[in-house]
């Protein structure tokens, strides 16, 4: 039988999860964004990065607590 997973390990996955969700938003905006451009579709531009502030903070904000609180024995990374 297989021990359940660690709350730390858990909540450190969970974090993960939710920034690749983030990352996958981040980068299809970015591609939006890059079409529009190519098109000189200005508006569509601005439309495309609206947002994005607010996802690169929040993204930066779960890597801080899982460096902070939620690092494992075997995530440990070097200073």
């Amino acid at each position: 039988m297989i021990d359940p997973q660690s709350p730390t390990n858990a909540i450190r996955s969970l974090l993960f999860r939710k920034a690749e969700t983030i990352n996958e938003r981040l980068l299809t905006r970015l591609h939006d964004a890059a079409s529009h451009l190519s098109r000189n579709e200005n508006r569509a531009v601005i439309g495309a990065l609206a947002g994005m502030e607010v996802d690169i903070e929040s993204m930066r904000s779960f890597m801080v607590l899982i460096r902070d609180h939620f690092q494992t024995e075997n995530s440990k990374e070097e200073l």
